[in-house]
């Protein structure tokens, strides 16, 4: 291409060049009227070359729909002409730098800071969703970032034409390299696309965000696409262990191999983001948080119950292209089902119950996971009389261990029930060494006056040596401590008597 700076097209004059891609050269310009910076992009004539009108026809059809798109997160298209043999398309000029290059100079940014970034990406693809615009080639590059950290997305509706039919540009090098590192298994294909496929380039591009790599990498712009079909993602948690599971679960979903399994629409990825950011502004611990669009999808997703089972568009009727679905491997769908049963077997709580879904499907003798079994069906089991019945029972048992408790270690009873132990323990002073707790909390036994545990439980060892039938006799005066009783009683017991009676009596 010659030296076009300082060229009028239209009313723009090309400043300088400050980017170059597989399709068109990209000049700052300046547009003349109205005293604006503005982007240029110049087609590269050699692709009119290959393709003809056909590749004009469409471009100029694609920046049209593209420049009806009006959102402060897209790249506002301004115009669209030529000049001589160039065609041209002049857009809004973005002060900042591409995501990629961000990633790449400073590595994955907080997790506040992503969800910000996530957060503006899903609002410019809710916008182009609505509209029935797919972008096709969302990707960190064409993720632009201004000096106010504002994002804005580029090249909307035109990355159709930065692939050709006949390669899918799978072959080539250098630029063309990066769109498959982000496309659809859909797109691999060549199918016919809807946002679906545009959100799980945003999958893609948000495991990159979080973790600095994307989940899939080759040598080759084929090998690469090929993994998007038959590889499921590497766990972001294991990338990033310190992320929450939530965040984790979101991002997967968006990058389900199937699209019935993922976000139908980035409007849904857009309220689950507010959820999050809504937390970490409360400074509330993300792993409480529930994602409704998220929670929703996990619920309702069921894996097809054969391998030659269409895939259900929105319209409710089956996509004629058998591919979608039939060309991924068992091995893969069962890996999916997996993730998917694995999501599902977490407890949910609504209504004021607690629930929990359990698989059900009739054990056959030849039957066998992931060679032709047939797929769990999830039930809701109501686990709350369970739990009721758990919390009775716990409470018997503390019941219980309490008596066992009250038997073991006699504690003074109040001045009524004095009189009554009293007679009706009996003592046995030939088979008995006798211990006597006063009120001054002194410990006798015999004529030696003790205090410290140790000392307690060396004199009852020695007194017991040689009878092992002694029993030990407490007579406590009602005014002690009882941390002293407890003491005594505990080195009795370590002592090695196997009966200890206790009395109550004014001790002098």
């Amino acid at each position: 291409m010659e030296d076009l700076i300082g060229k009028i097209f239209g009313e723009y004059r090309l400043i300088k060049l400050i980017g170059s891609g597989g399709m068109a050269n990209v000049f700052l310009a300046e547009q003349t009227t109205l005293k604006r910076s503005a982007a240029v992009k110049v087609l590269k004539p050699s692709l009119m070359q290959a393709s003809g009108e056909r590749v004009v026809t469409r471009f100029r059809q694609e920046a049209m729909t593209a420049a009806a798109l009006n959102h402060p997160n897209i790249v506002q298209v301004y115009t669209i002409g030529e000049e001589g043999e160039y065609h041209y398309i002049a857009q809004e000029f973005v002060q900042g730098n591409d995501l990629a290059s961000i990633l790449k100079s400073q590595g994955p940014p907080q997790l506040s800071t992503a969800l910000h970034i996530m957060k503006q990406m899903a609002a410019a693809l809710s916008v182009a969703g609505k509209a029935g615009v797919v972008h096709r080639d969302i990707k960190p590059d064409n993720v632009l970032v201004n000096k106010k950290g504002t994002v804005k997305i580029a090249d909307f509706g035109l990355a159709q034409l930065q692939t050709c039919p006949e390669d899918l540009g799978l072959t080539q090098e250098g630029t063309t390299l990066g769109t498959p590192l982000y496309m659809s298994p859909e797109q691999v294909r060549g199918q016919d696309l809807d946002q679906r496929s545009d959100i799980y380039s945003f999958g893609i591009t948000s495991y990159q965000i979080l973790c600095g790599q994307t989940p899939f990498s080759g040598k080759t712009g084929t090998g690469i696409a090929v993994q998007h079909v038959t590889t499921m993602a590497p766990p972001l948690s294991g990338e990033r262990p310190d992320l929450p599971d939530v965040v984790c679960r979101m991002v997967h979903c968006m990058m389900a191999k199937r699209r019935s399994n993922r976000y139908q629409s980035a409007t849904e990825i857009l309220t689950d983001i507010k959820t999050l950011q809504t937390a970490v502004k409360q400074g509330r611990s993300l792993d409480l948080v529930r994602l409704p669009e998220l929670i929703r999808i996990e619920q309702a997703t069921v894996e097809p119950k054969s391998d030659l089972d269409l895939e259900i568009g929105d319209s409710g009727t089956k996509e004629p292209d058998r591919s979608d679905d039939s060309s991924e491997s068992p091995d893969l769908q069962t890996i999916e089902a997996r993730q998917i049963s694995t999501r599902q077997s977490a407890q949910l709580i609504h209504d004021g119950r607690q629930w929990v879904t359990l698989p059900s499907w009739e054990e056959s003798a030849d039957d066998d996971v992931g060679i032709g079994r047939r797929r769990p069906e999830f039930e809701e089991m109501d686990l709350t009389p369970m739990v009721d019945v758990t919390f009775l029972l716990l409470i018997f048992f503390m019941i219980t261990a309490a008596f066992d408790l009250q038997k073991k270690f006699d504690v003074a009873p109040s001045k009524s029930e004095e009189s009554a132990m009293t007679t009706t323990i009996e003592e046995t002073d030939d088979f008995a060494v006798k211990v006597e707790i006063g009120r001054d909390n002194k410990v006798y036994i015999g004529e030696e006056v003790v205090e410290s545990y140790r000392e307690i439980e060396n004199v009852l060892t020695a007194a017991r040596i040689g009878n092992a039938e002694l029993e030990l006799q407490l007579r406590i005066d009602p005014a002690s401590r009882h941390e002293m009783r407890m003491r005594v009683n505990d080195a009795g017991t370590q002592a090695g008597f196997s009966r200890i009676r206790s009395t109550f009596g004014d001790i002098e």
